[in-house]
């Protein structure tokens, strides 16, 4: 049990340098430094194999202590030992990745809303202008497509 214990600390030990990894990523997308942005990349891609590592170490132990591998087997095992600690660090794990799964998505918005931006300003270079999608349209029908005016237009 201390080892499966141990595994649940070390992983939220990694999910907590992960979400450090994360608020830098969110801080250099808001910068756009591009140089910063392959750094964190790599760190990302270094901490996700660590924690592959460590849930592969952590489904072992809990084949050894005769639950199922994965959350079920986590979930049954926390329901048949009431053991404070394992409780604990299981709740502590929870929380941590918890908040890197909100954090990852304000990022994926971020990434989204910068390449939309990107890709607009190169619509207007190419194009003349911006092909844009409406809701519905004066007479209340929904267009398949709409473009607004094109620059030399404006």
């Amino acid at each position: 049990m201390k080892n499966l214990i141990a595994l649940l600390d070390k992983t939220s030990a990694l999910t907590l340098e992960l979400l450090d990894v994360l608020d830098e990523e969110k801080a250099s997308l808001s910068r756009q430094d591009i140089a910063t942005l392959e750094t964190i990349i790599e760190k990302k891609l270094a901490i996700a194999q660590a924690l592959q590592g460590v849930d592969r170490q952590r489904d072992d132990a809990l084949v050894k202590l005769g639950a199922a591998p994965g959350l079920a087997g986590m979930e049954a095992l926390l329901a048949s030992h009431p053991e404070p600690q394992l409780q604990a660090s299981w709740q502590a794990l929870c929380e941590v990745s918890r908040r890197c799964k909100q954090d990852n998505l304000l990022a994926g918005t971020m990434i989204r809303k910068n390449q939309m931006v990107t890709d607009q300003a190169l619509q207007v270079l190419r194009q003349g202008s911006i092909e844009t999608a409406q809701t519905y349209s004066a007479n209340g029908l929904t267009p398949q497509r709409s473009q607004s005016s094109p620059l030399g237009k404006a």
